[in-house]
């Protein structure tokens, strides 16, 4: 057997021994939202959840005339999925927040369930409809009781309206 040959067959025995990719923030589909087709509006980063201390909180306006479905997506530091994909019916004109514990819920907003301590996680919000607005922060709790809000680092609008 020939040297090329060999380097050929090592680099096929080596792909196929590689575990597949999971899909992540970028290259998985928009989750079907109560049956209707989503898309992936905005991606934000760095996201952190620790219980008790740090939440992240994302609030969203349907800017669109009619009633629309926002889902939240969180993502690890590897990219893969975490969390249940909390969504809402939005009025028109209304908004909707997400939250990642009920620590920091306040009545209405929507807690993404089964989280475990997130370190500079990523999340995207996914809608049927381009025309939404989202913002977010960071609300920290010091042991003394005071909350400080941080702004998120980066939201950036994947869809145009």
């Amino acid at each position: 057997m020939t040297k090329h040959t060999m380097r050929i067959l090592l680099a096929a025995t080596a792909l196929l021994a590689a575990e597949p990719a999971a899909a992540g923030l970028l290259d998985s589909p928009a989750p079907l939202l109560q049956g209707a087709p989503g898309q992936v509006i905005y991606r934000m980063g760095a996201i952190y959840y620790h219980p008790g201390e740090v939440d992240t909180v994302i609030t969203c306006a349907n800017l669109d005339d009619a009633p629309i479905i926002v889902a939240l997506e969180l993502f690890d530091l590897r990219d893969y999925p975490v969390g249940s994909v909390p969504h809402a019916t939005v009025a028109r004109g209304g908004t909707v927040t997400f939250v990642t514990s009920s620590t920091a819920s306040r009545e209405q907003w929507r807690v993404v369930e089964g989280l475990a301590g997130i370190d500079h996680g990523k999340a995207r919000v996914s809608a049927t409809t381009a025309r939404l607005s989202c913002t977010g922060y960071h609300q920290r709790r010091a042991v003394d009781g005071r909350v400080r809000d941080t702004p998120l680092e980066m939201v950036k609008k994947v869809a145009r309206p």
